[in-house]
């Protein structure tokens, strides 16, 4: 994310930013992103997310820290994080279920970094369109949750230590065109 970071919404209500605001912080803390990023890209305020305005960071093709921001609700008068790519960052952790919490996010790039534990079942209430989280330490099963996201068209989960057979509710997934 850029020196900027990004809340989710601008001049909208004040406790929506407040909350968007708030699991931004906490994931940025969970994930030690600010360290990691010598708090160059990773700053959140309530008036981060500005119309016309992307947090790109490509640090080499397969090293990015992204944010995109999409300032077209309520007239163009309301700005919601749409797109976060944390790739290659040697982020560690495990991957906080605030992710979540970010009602607008529709793709969730995590590639090429250490994260362990399970995929949180909070990332079935986004309306994901792509979720990678390709070449990291997650375990467990796939949750079935996310055969609820009905907006998902890729599911990149390979080079991790899942394990288990596939939820038959992953068959949801009608728009699934990589998995």
């Amino acid at each position: 994310m850029h020196r900027a970071g990004t809340a989710a919404s601008l001049n909208g209500s004040s406790s929506t930013r407040q909350k968007i605001v708030q699991a931004l912080n906490t994931i940025s803390s969970k994930l030690n992103i600010s360290a990691k990023l010598n708090n160059t890209y990773w700053s959140v305020s309530q008036s981060s997310c500005r119309k016309g305005r992307d947090f790109n960071v490509n640090i080499t093709s397969k090293i990015r820290s992204l944010v995109t921001c999409n300032c077209t609700f309520v007239n163009s008068t309301v700005c919601h994080v749409t797109n976060i790519q944390l790739k290659g960052l040697n982020l560690t952790g495990v991957l906080p279920a605030e992710f979540g919490s970010l009602k607008y996010l529709q793709e969730l790039d995590l590639t090429c970094n250490y994260f362990n534990g399970s995929i949180p079942t909070s990332f079935s209430r986004l309306p994901l369109v792509n979720l990678s989280l390709l070449g990291n330490r997650l375990s467990g099963s796939i949750p079935k949750e996310i055969g609820d996201i009905a907006t998902l068209e890729e599911l990149i989960l390979e080079d991790n230590q899942l394990e288990g057979p596939l939820n038959e509710n992953l068959g949801n997934l009608g728009r699934l065109r990589r998995l």
